[in-house]
């Protein structure tokens, strides 16, 4: 058995962006923690969960990966593999994000999850997916640890996290004094469920309903130190939430910017990287997975955190009107996706109609399974890279 070799087969048949590089990643983690949902393989290979997929059915066809759920090796290759050593070296109280939530914490606990359960639905046409409550806590400690919230003025762009519940209540517990805390969200029921939560508090919450593709409303630009968002997981959506946040600050160097996004492709995470330098921000820390959410199951179920701070060349790089793509639909929209089929190798497109000669036959890949295989009649696909059109 030659894992370069079926490395390098895999990756073209699943046509991955990351090379035959992402095949030996998904092995690796298979190899650190089997048996091991392909949830977990893909935060830990930072691949989506469908690719990842992809990527075990194609190494079952070679005998590496065993025909049993949840993954696991093959005999003959964990024997292969065990003369590598797997030394389990993350921290097991802080699940790798650096920070634990401290004892005197639990009745926040209690009282988040009280307010989680009862939180409008996620909207999945505005991206929404609600973070765990763990996560709402974690954010607002690393916050607390970077001096981003006493006597500070801070914006939340997009909040159906409810961050600025947990931070109302976390001052309120500690007895901060949060200069403050504006909230800037489309969703009407998020923003009057927010008002009702916080209510009581001692924290002045200031709501704004408001569409930031539009620029933002007056008296609100250039007037705060934090600005914290967690917008849409597409490109388009960082660069138009990011810049309404470096908006939203004042403009003097060391302001904070509080940034969560997903694991992306390699393309879209140079895109991202490129925009934050772009911006004129500096990175000051990235924590993989920080960030849990309920769903979310194609990227895993996390996000990672990056913590930005200003400097004298920060700017927007959108001021006006934005009127593109946003949203992850907006993104699929303007793609088509190849999927080939497991039992005669035919490759057919998926997508939005684009035109006459381009036009895909099945806008959804249920509609091709649920058809079949215009060449065999089989049901089975593997995704391949996406083709922008």
């Amino acid at each position: 058995m030659d894992i370069d070799a079926i490395s390098a087969q895999v990756a073209a048949a699943v046509g991955l962006a990351e090379g035959e590089a992402g095949v030996r990643d998904v092995l690796r983690a298979v190899a650190r923690s089997e048996p091991v949902p392909t949830s977990q393989i893909g935060r830990m290979a930072e691949l989506p969960v469908p690719i990842v997929t992809a990527v075990c059915n194609e190494l079952r066809k070679r005998g590496v990966i065993d025909k049993t759920r949840p993954v696991r090796l093959t005999a003959q290759a964990r024997q292969i593999l065990a003369g590598r050593p797997q030394l389990a070296v993350e921290c097991p109280c802080c699940g790798g994000i650096g920070q634990r939530i401290p004892d005197e914490l639990d009745a926040l606990v209690a009282e988040l999850e009280q307010t989680a359960a009862g939180a409008p639905q996620a909207r999945m046409e505005l991206d929404q997916t609600h973070c765990t409550v763990p996560t709402k806590i974690h954010r607002v400690l690393r916050m607390y640890e970077a001096g981003a919230l006493d006597g500070r003025r801070i914006v939340l762009l997009g909040d159906d996290d409810l961050i600025s519940v947990a931070i109302a209540r976390f001052a309120r517990l500690t007895g901060l004094a949060v200069r403050q805390l504006t909230v800037i969200d489309t969703d009407p029921a998020v923003l009057a469920w927010i008002a009702e939560q916080t209510a009581g508090t001692g924290i002045d919450v200031q709501l704004a309903e408001h569409d930031l593709r539009q620029p933002l409303p007056g008296g609100l630009a250039g007037a705060f130190d934090v600005a914290c968002t967690d917008p849409p997981y597409t490109v388009p959506g960082a660069r138009l939430f990011l810049s309404r946040g470096v908006s939203a600050l004042e403009r003097r160097p060391g302001r904070h910017v509080f940034f969560s996004f997903g694991a992306r492709r390699p393309a879209e995470t140079l895109a991202t990287q490129r925009l934050i330098a772009d911006l004129g921000l500096v990175v000051r820390s990235v924590t993989p997975n920080f960030n849990r959410y309920v769903g979310a199951g194609i990227l895993g179920g996390t996000s990672h955190l990056y913590q930005l701070r200003s400097s004298d060349e920060t700017a927007p790089l959108i001021e006006d009107e934005y009127a593109g793509p946003l949203y992850t639909a907006d993104s699929r929209a303007e793609q088509t996706r190849p999927y080939r089929c497991a039992s005669c190798g035919a490759v057919h497109l998926v997508g939005r109609a684009s035109g006459p000669d381009t036009e895909p036959r099945w806008a959804q890949i249920s509609a091709l399974q649920a058809a079949g295989c215009p060449e065999c009649g089989g049901v089975t696909f593997r995704p391949m890279a996406r083709q922008q059109r």
